[in-house]
């Protein structure tokens, strides 16, 4: 991504998940990725944790209840009625 001046703060941020399928994660994972600036790098092994890269990290647990009331929110509201 171009700039004119360097204002990223990348970094990497744990997002609990209240998704538990497969489908569910794999659906909020995908639209993490699709949004720009953030990719979803892995899922711990308990299914518990998305782990997330940002380039804009300025506060983490607002971007961290921004996934979760944005994409899970709707994804779970889609997939659970």
């Amino acid at each position: 991504m171009l700039t004119p001046t360097h204002h990223s703060r990348p970094g990497v941020i744990g997002v609990p998940l209240e998704a538990e399928t497969p489908l569910e994660i794999t659906t909020v994972a995908n639209l993490i990725t699709l949004t720009p600036g953030t990719l979803t790098l892995d899922v711990s092994d308990d299914r518990r944790t998305l782990w997330v890269h940002a380039m804009f990290i300025d506060d983490a647990d607002a971007l961290r209840r921004a996934l979760k009331e944005g994409m899970e929110r709707r994804v779970l509201e889609v997939y659970r009625g």
